[in-house]
Formats: structure tokens, sequence, C-alpha cells
């Protein structure tokens, strides 16, 4: 057990460990980047999505407006 931790002792060296901490860095803010994308492109959406709806329930309360004009015109005018 001894000659296994020396031997690991000398496997673990300053340069391999600061490669180690390097390639994990760049690998936490290349998954940052790509969460921070994700997130705005999902914000993108959102907000395209509420636009059609606005349009949407305009058009659907103009119809609905529109239909019940029509609806109630026709009887005023029937029973004179």
């Amino acid at each position: 057990m001894g000659k296994f931790v020396e031997n690991l002792k000398d496997k673990i060296t300053a340069e391999r460990v600061a490669i180690f901490f390097g390639l994990l860095s760049t690998c936490l803010i290349v998954a940052l980047v790509v969460v921070v994308v994700h997130r705005d492109n999902l914000w993108q959406q959102l907000s395209e999505a509420k636009e059609k709806l606005d349009v949407l329930e305009d058009y659907i309360q103009a119809n609905v407006l529109t239909y019940i004009s029509n609806q109630i015109q026709p009887k005023a005018h029937s029973e004179f």
C-alpha cells in the first residue's frame, strides 16, 4: 500500500493539477455559455409567442364583437 501512495504522489504533479483545473474551468465556461444562450433563446421564443397570442386575442375579440352585433341587429330590424 505504501508503494501505491508513493507512485500516486509521483504521478500527481503541479503541472498535471494545473492542466486538470484548466480543462475543468474551460468545460465549465463552455457549459455556462451554452446555458445562457439557450435561456436567451427561450426568452425570445416566449416573447414571440406572447406577441402571437396578443394578435390572436385581438382577432378573436374583433370577431366576437362583430358576431354579437350581427346577431343583435337583425332581430331589432325584424321586430319593426
